[in-house]
């Protein structure tokens, strides 16, 4: 879609609007559990307002349903509202967008999970995106010891989220010297010499990137024993980290690992403070829920289904929206001082989970733990092709002695002594296009 002309005017406008915006980004997160909760339902019921005049697909259910978007009080209230799966929005996504939405942008997202899909978001909401980041370059001071003129790193492809994000937001605001980041962008394709070579000829303070991209390469540095000019900290996304790559990049080199929750149907889900212990929810952008196969709330420590209403945006509306992820809430409030629910072990898509006979789907982390716990091992990737058809790739620690028999054992009682198990050996693992790369593959298709 062809960008619009910006005339310095709307530049200054959308620059003052987003700096007012990011003045309750100072305290937000220490909100008691009431006013965010008021600042929740004010912005829910705009948007239902919002979505019962110009969206197809909630204007029809309030119409069938019988009821008004003032019924809806709070964000319990949005049990009542159907959930919408992927394949519904992606079978029609048109009933979820508002046709005279002009001003904004169409993202793109990887197509991690096999589809690439499209959101379009309004100027309004992208702005208040760009506000929100402020909570976590609070988180970042701590470790950088400043919120604003840092140089950055940022390790993500051409045509990423971030990117088509930060392109954006730079030719609509006038931001005063000494706010805006230096930033310097690299691809995930390099070879890790010349990325090794950028990073220390640019010495940024923080490195930013896919979560396996990250750890492999700090991996590579470690057993190579190269030298990285060491940055304040390391901040992953997108995919995930192994926890062996997080303690070496900590330990190791010295350097405190943080990590963003996003998406593309929801741009500010979670950040990680100081303590590192879960994604502390950024609740005036979105409502999240978990809940089991039957669409039930569970309860906190209970692992199940990322279910999240995205509350800023107009131009797509996706509430009740069932992620894919699977993740807990934390019980207990943070030692942080921070008021924001905690969300904490994700475990990736579900449609990344394995797959039972019995219809059952196992969490990357209860197939995956006892093997990792094998002496040596270092990262594992699990490809499913069939029910009782597995294939483990293994990388093996520096120096580890692989426990080839000891590893078989553990895969065959979990699966089952009749289970096909082969096992092999991999200094890399399996990426999709996108570049990222997935512990659980599942090969096979929904029946």
């Amino acid at each position: 879609m062809a960008e619009a002309m910006i005339s310095d005017l709307e530049r200054l406008l959308w620059t003052a609007r987003t700096a007012w915006w990011a003045l309750p980004e100072k305290s937000f997160a220490w909100w008691s559990p009431e006013a965010v909760e008021s600042a929740q339902a004010r912005r829910l019921r705009a948007l239902l307002r919002h979505a019962a005049a110009r969206i197809a697909f909630y204007r029809d259910w309030l119409r069938s349903a019988g009821a008004e978007p003032d019924d809806v009080r709070s964000v319990n209230d949005l049990r009542r509202l159907p959930l919408i799966g992927k394949q519904d929005y992606d079978a029609q996504p048109e009933r979820f967008t508002d046709p005279s939405c002009s001003d904004g942008l169409t993202l793109e997202s990887s197509g991690t999970a096999g589809r690439s899909r499209t959101i379009r978001y309004d100027a309004a909401a992208l702005f208040r995106a760009l506000a929100a980041g402020g909570r976590q370059r609070l988180v970042l001071r701590h470790f950088v010891g400043k919120e604003f003129g840092y140089r950055e790193a940022v390790v993500h492809r051409e045509g990423s989220v971030s990117r088509q994000l930060r392109r954006w937001w730079e030719a609509r605001l006038g931001l005063p010297a000494g706010i805006e980041l230096r930033r310097l962008w690299l691809s995930p394709l390099l070879p890790y010499p010349k990325l090794l070579d950028e990073l220390n000829a640019f010495r940024p303070e923080v490195i930013r990137g896919y979560g396996s991209h990250l750890g492999a390469f700090c991996r590579w540095v470690a057993a190579e024993g190269r030298r990285l000019e060491r940055p304040r900290a390391v901040i992953y996304g997108a995919d995930t980290m192994s926890p062996a790559d997080r303690r070496l990049i900590e330990t190791e080199l010295g350097v405190p690992v943080l990590s963003t929750y996003q998406a593309v149907e929801a741009l500010r889900l979670g950040f990680e403070c100081e303590q590192r212990a879960g994604f502390h929810l950024s609740l005036d952008q979105v409502d999240v829920r978990i809940v089991d196969a039957q669409g039930r709330d569970l309860p906190a420590g209970v692992p199940g289904e990322v279910v999240i209403s995205n509350l800023t945006n107009r131009a797509t509306v996706v509430l009740n929206y069932r992620l894919g992820d699977v993740a807990r809430f934390v019980p207990g409030r943070c030692a942080c001082g921070r008021s924001l629910p905690r969300l904490a072990g994700l475990e990736g898509r579900t449609s990344d989970l394995i797959r039972r006979r019995d219809g059952s789907r196992w969490a990357a982390s209860a197939v995956l733990a006892p093997l990792q716990a094998v002496p040596g091992v270092h990262r594992l990737q699990l490809v499913q092709e069939g029910f009782d058809d597995f294939r483990l790739r293994v990388a093996w620690g520096p120096r580890a002695e692989p426990l080839w028999s000891e590893l078989r054992a553990k895969m065959e009682e979990i699966f089952g002594a009749g289970a096909r198990i082969s096992v092999e050996s991999a200094d890399s693992m399996e990426a999709e296009p996108s570049g990222k790369v997935k512990t659980i593959i599942c090969r096979m298709g929904e029946s």
